[in-house]
């Protein structure tokens, strides 16, 4: 059974984080009604008593209604899966741990998640030409495609191969990574050609251009390598992933004094 692969820290960041958001929003949840998608609306009055009402498509709360749904959806679900694998890899109650924390999101580094809800998807030349489909989206390479599956495992939002100025070049890194509870972007590059040396020496200008430009390795931006033989399987890749997620939470999430 797997111990401790993802900090403690970064569970319990995530965790916090994840349930402020939930209490910000009301109880709005989609539900079927005699074969037609309907929304529940839920809160409690006054005198403590549930209350309950139902907004269908046609009722001009719908739209408003239904962004609210999808987001504690999307929250709910994120959720699960933490504190699932907080189980396997920890297990007690995540709950009572982050009691004893106080997460403090960036508020001064510019790759925040603004910057990356500003990153456009689709907005690279390179050619897509691979028929490799993962979850939709053309990738180039089965090697990107396992790396995302990690990143969906453990349940980190990305937009891939989006294109940003980066001091005097244009760079197009693989994964950019939102991780909104330290108000942060990080990104990932996934080189799977390290056997090739014109393609090692064309990431290595890419590598300087990052830490020249002030990203911190396994910090702001990680690599993954593999070759033609090799390419490290899911838990190898959730180690390397880890150390980044790692030092963001030893940045943001402090235990109370």
């Amino acid at each position: 059974m797997e111990q401790g692969i993802i900090s403690k820290e970064f569970y319990i960041g995530r965790y916090i984080y994840l349930t402020a958001e939930l209490r910000k929003l009301p109880r709005v949840s989609y539900n079927n009604q005699g074969g037609r998608i309907v929304l529940s609306v839920r809160w409690t009055d006054t005198s403590g008593k549930e209350k309950r009402r139902r907004i269908s498509q046609s009722n001009p709360e719908w739209e408003k209604y239904s962004r609210i749904a999808t987001r504690r959806a999307d929250l709910e679900f994120k959720l699960k899966k933490l504190l699932s694998s907080w189980d396997v890899e920890y297990g007690g109650s995540l709950a009572e741990l982050a009691t004893h924390y106080v997460l403090k999101p960036n508020a001064t580094h510019p790759f925040d998640s603004e910057f990356y809800d500003s990153l456009k998807e689709d907005n690279n030349s390179y050619p897509k030409d691979r028929k490799i489909i993962h979850n939709g989206m053309i990738m180039r390479s089965f090697f990107e495609s396992d790396v995302a599956q990690v990143l969906e495992n453990l349940g980190i939002d990305y937009k891939y191969e989006v294109c940003f100025r980066l001091g005097k070049k244009d760079m197009s890194p693989d994964f950019s990574m939102d991780f909104p509870e330290f108000n942060r972007c990080s990104f990932l590059e996934a080189i799977g050609g390290m056997g090739n040396l014109s393609y090692v020496q064309s990431n290595a200008e890419k590598f300087a251009n990052y830490t020249n430009n002030g990203l911190y390795l396994n910090r702001d931006i990680i690599f993954i390598t593999g070759d033609e033989s090799y390419h490290p399987d899911e838990i190898s890749a959730k180690r390397i992933i880890g150390v980044m997620l790692d030092a963001l939470a030893k940045m943001y999430v402090f235990r109370k004094t």
